[in-house]
């Protein structure tokens, strides 16, 4: 039994501000902001303030219609929380026809590709949750359904153009601080024909000798002789109805300390009418599935599973503006949240 239950109430306010995308001769420059504040009140406790927010600056230089070369920069609130002040930070090269290539610091190009969880609220469960990281669950858990091997390594992204046989990607990172080196690889197939549409993702990453990997800000760090992860997803639509699944799989070779790998499934649901939309997504995470031992004991490590459940409701007031409300439960923690997404 836990010893205290909390009740969640979130007022969030979204901005998604296009301050700037200006033309020039053959440059273009864009800077995208989004931000977002509330508050967080567990049962018999003060409320706590939260916010989130991030900020994108671009900068492309055009040689014709299909080739171009870029600058990325992002920055975000969670990088800032952990020290750091690189979200994204690299640059690129794109030919419509070929495809794309980035080199800096920035996420694979299996994250990239994946496909996670229809769902209409904006408590990021496809990204670093939100929900997870202010309800302090003090457990390990798995949040995200797609490949991640971090963003702070030096990388190189290779992707080709989506075609009828699909599109394939390959990275390459290394020179950090919390392995050796990663290499991902990714592939999606889209069929747009018809009134079922469909999307396939599949994602193999290798990590060799994590030390001090950190997934997430509520995940331990990793020490092991390397990590593989394999990630599938699943996006089907037909009119207004979208269904979505995905799985992640996680495996840490001799891990030291608390163990962090395991598995993450979800699957969700959404459907639009109109102004309205409404979503409703579950997650599992269980972590040491593998059942690891210690080294010197010889026994088994500890793991631990989560249920996640969550509905969300939309109301688009304007082409730029929406309404949401969104509500689940999550470690016998039921919380619930209402906000406004407006853009301009």
């Amino acid at each position: 039994m836990k010893k205290i239950s909390f009740i969640t109430l979130c007022f969030m306010l979204s901005l998604n501000a296009h301050a700037l995308d200006y033309t020039v001769d053959n440059w273009r420059f864009k800077l995208d902001a989004d931000g977002m504040v509330g508050s967080l009140q567990p049962k018999d406790d003060k409320n706590e303030f939260i916010y989130d927010w991030d900020v994108k600056a671009q900068a492309f230089y055009r040689f014709n219609n299909t080739q171009r070369i870029g600058a990325v920069y992002s920055l975000d609130a969670d990088c800032v929380e952990d020290d750091e002040y690189i979200h994204d930070a690299f640059i690129l090269l794109e030919d419509r026809s070929v495809g794309r290539a980035e080199i800096g610091l920035t996420h694979s190009i299996a994250r990239k590709m994946g496909l996670g969880l229809p769902d209409v609220g904006y408590l990021r469960i496809n990204d670093k949750s939100l929900l997870y990281k202010k309800l302090e669950l003090k457990r390990v858990l798995i949040s995200d359904t797609t490949a991640v091997s971090g963003h702070e390594a030096l990388r190189l992204n290779l992707a080709t153009t989506q075609t009828d046989y699909g599109q394939y990607g390959l990275s390459v990172a290394g020179g950090g601080d919390d392995y050796d080196y990663a290499v991902d690889g990714a592939l999606k197939i889209k069929q747009s024909d018809g009134k079922l549409k469909a999307a396939y993702s599949l994602a193999l990453s290798y990590m060799d000798k994590p030390h001090g990997y950190e997934e997430n800000s509520y995940s331990p760090s990793v020490y092991a002789d390397w990590r593989g992860q394999i990630a599938l997803g699943v996006n089907l639509q037909y009119n207004s109805w979208i269904w979505g699944t995905s799985v992640r799989m996680i495996y840490d070779e001799n891990p030291t300390y608390k163990t962090a790998d395991g598995l993450v499934a979800g699957t969700g649901l959404s459907y639009d009418l109109l102004q309205y939309s409404v979503s409703f997504s579950y997650l599992f995470s269980d972590t040491n599935v593998w059942e690891h031992r210690d080294k010197l004991t010889n026994e088994k490590m500890s793991g631990d599973y989560l249920h996640t459940f969550l509905t969300s409701f939309r109301y688009k007031y304007t082409e730029n503006t929406s309404l949401f409300v969104s509500g689940g439960l999550t470690d016998a923690i039921p919380f619930f949240a209402v906000g406004i997404k407006s853009g301009f």
